[in-house]
Parts: structure tokens; C-alpha cells; sequence
């Protein structure tokens, strides 16, 4: 297998399900020319060859284009990935099984920037303004770097059990930071120094998001827990209205404040249109075991995305009335980033 693979999606000039490309669809893509979608693969169940991983990684498709393409990791098990931007350079960051890797060449070539102490990491989050700060989460806590990755230290005071899954800066303050950890949603306002339990009542987090509209509205999933959601920081929580109690491992919420995503083991696609108080099954596909991340378009919150367990991405133009298979057949999808 070549060390570059391209995988075919269905291509734009022939018929989809039965039905030719809509109009609307070809519109979404000629207005995002020059953008890319980046995904990162943890698994692919399609390129197992003697119990070893082929075509994980990262990976790249230019939007209105019908190809993704492996440009970097093919043996690599990714968790997730960060894009960052200043200025006058960007960088790319994978958060791998084997360390934090980063690109300065635009995915050209590649360093790790992590040790044996913090080899495994499970998410990156990159401070927005000053590069050189950069968060990870591993199952031994929360480690940050102010020198750009050279050097790293563990930050977990405050924080009964290490094992974080994510961490995630606040939109509004970079000073404060979420932590998605084992048996709770952790807080902290001084960069990482100190944490907090926010009591999110759930005995194990799965998934975790920020209303990029009201800092203070927080949504949380959990394994057989359901969805708990706060509009006062943390302060007060509140289960969800609708939703079973299934396990969800992926959460979003769109740009306009109100209307959110959420999808995890054999749950179907969820939706609120009230900042997460109640919720209803958007949509349901037999062939699909878990839903492990959703993508909502910035620019065009009807354009959504998701990442599944094992069958690749899922693509919709419509805010999830209609959908389509959109790539990475066998995949299991951990993160999807538009960009820039």
C-alpha cells in the first residue's frame, strides 16, 4: 500500500442515493473553495493487515473536492487534532498514542514534542494568542508547556482522579480552561494551576462543550448517564429533557447559542433547539455503531459533520434532514476541523 492513500467519496457529478448533486450543494462548495477539511483516524477497520493499523492518521480533503488523503501517520493512532494560526505562521498538532506531534510546513514534516512522561495524549488545546503555550490531557493528568512543546509539566492540583480525556480553553478567557476527567468536568481561571470539580453529576464523562455564544452554558455526556447541562458555569446542573440515558461520546453546539448535537453508542444523532434544556432523535442509521465526534460548520451552521466508530464520516447540508456518506469507509473518526 502506498505511503499515500486516497479515498474515494462519491463524486460530485454523479447521482447520490438516486438523487444528482442539489444545487445548494454545489453552491456550499464553490463558497468554500480554498478551505480544507482535516480529520484524524484512531482506527480503520478497512486496512488491518496481520492484527497491524495501515491508514490512520491524519487526513486532509479540500472542500468541494470528493478525496481525502493521508498526509501524515499512516501507522498513526490519532485521538484528536488543533490547528493554530498567528500572524504570519500556522501550526498543525495531532494528539497520538505516541506523543504530540506538530508541523511548522503547513503537514510537510513532523516532530513530537512530548517524552516518555507524556507519551500517550489524548487531546491538545493551544492557547489562541501565544503559541507557546500549549495544553494536553493524558491518563496522568493535565501537562503544559510555555516554550512551545521543549519542555513539559504536570498540572493537576485539585483533581481527584488524573485520568483526562479532554481539555479545552475558554472561548472568551484563555485563562480559563475545562477539564474532561474521570468522574467529573474539572474548571480552572489561572492556566492550568489550580482545578475544580464543577459536580457535573455524571460518574463518567464522555463528552463536553462551550456555547461559543454564553461561556457560562456547558453541556456534558456520560457513559450510560445521559446529558447534564449548566447555564451558570457550573454552579447548578440539570439532566436533559428527552434524551434516554445512553451513552454519548460526542456533543456540540452550534454558533447561534441554541441549537445543539449530540450522538454516542448506538444513540442515533440528538438534537435541542433550546440550548440543550430538551431534545429529540434527529436521525438514526442502523449501520452505524457510535457516533465519536460532530463537526458544525462555523460559517454555515446548516453544514454538519460526523465521525463514527467504524464507518467513516457522515456528511449534511441541511442542519441533519438529509445525509450522505462522505469518506473514510471503516474509519473510526475522532476529530473533524475545517480550515482555515
Amino acid at each position: 500500500m502506498a505511503a499515500i492513500t486516497k479515498l474515494m467519496l462519491v463524486a460530485a457529478s454523479v447521482f447520490l442515493a438516486g438523487v444528482p448533486l442539489a444545487a445548494s450543494q454545489q453552491a456550499h462548495q464553490e463558497k468554500d473553495q480554498g478551505k480544507n477539511y482535516y480529520a484524524v483516524v484512531f482506527l480503520n477497520r478497512e486496512s488491518l493487515v496481520g492484527g497491524t493499523q495501515r491508514n490512520v492518521g491524519f487526513f486532509k480533503r479540500p472542500s468541494g473536492d470528493t478525496i481525502w488523503t493521508n498526509i501524515y501517520g499512516r501507522n498513526l493512532l490519532s485521538f484528536g487534532l488543533a490547528i493554530w494560526e498567528g500572524k504570519s505562521s500556522k501550526r498543525y498538532y495531532i494528539a497520538a498514542g505516541n506523543g504530540l506531534h506538530r508541523s511548522i510546513d503547513g503537514g510537510k514534516t513532523w516532530r513530537v514534542l512530548t517524552d516518555w512522561r507524556t507519551e500517550e495524549i489524548l487531546s491538545v488545546a493551544p492557547d489562541p494568542i501565544d503559541s507557546a503555550v500549549i495544553y494536553v490531557s493524558t491518563p496522568f493528568g493535565v501537562f503544559k508547556s510555555i516554550d512551545e512543546g521543549r519542555h513539559w509539566e504536570k498540572k493537576t492540583s485539585g483533581m481527584k482522579k488524573w485520568f483526562v480525556k479532554k481539555v479545552v480553553v475558554d472561548v472568551n478567557n484563555r485563562k480559563k480552561l475545562f477539564a474532561v476527567a474521570e468522574g467529573d468536568v474539572y474548571r480552572s481561571t489561572d492556566s492550568g494551576e489550580h482545578w475544580v470539580p464543577l459536580h457535573a453529576g455524571l460518574t463518567d464523562v464522555q463528552s463536553f462543550a462551550q456555547d461559543p455564544v454564553s461561556s457560562e452554558h456547558l453541556l456534558a455526556g456520560g457513559e450510560d448517564n445521559g446529558i447534564r447541562l449548566t447555564l451558570d458555569g457550573g454552579k447548578k446542573w440539570q439532566a436533559a429533557q428527552g434524551v434516554s440515558k445512553e451513552s454519548f461520546y460526542a456533543i456540540a453546539i452550534s454558533p447561534d447559542g441554541h441549537t445543539a448535537y449530540a450522538g454516542g453508542f448506538k444513540t442515533g444523532l440528538w438534537t435541542s433547539t433550546d440550548a440543550g434544556v430538551s431534545w429529540k432523535l434527529l436521525w438514526q442509521n442502523p449501520d452505524i455503531e457510535a457516533i465519536s465526534t460532530i463537526h458544525i460548520e462555523k460559517n454555515d451552521s446548516r453544514h454538519l459533520m460526523i465521525g463514527t466508530s467504524g464507518q467513516g464520516i457522515y456528511e449534511s447540508l441541511d442542519a441533519g434532514m438529509t445525509w450522505r456518506h462522505a469518506g473514510l469507509k471503516g474509519c473510526q473518526v475522532r476529530q473533524i476541523e475545517l480550515y482555515p
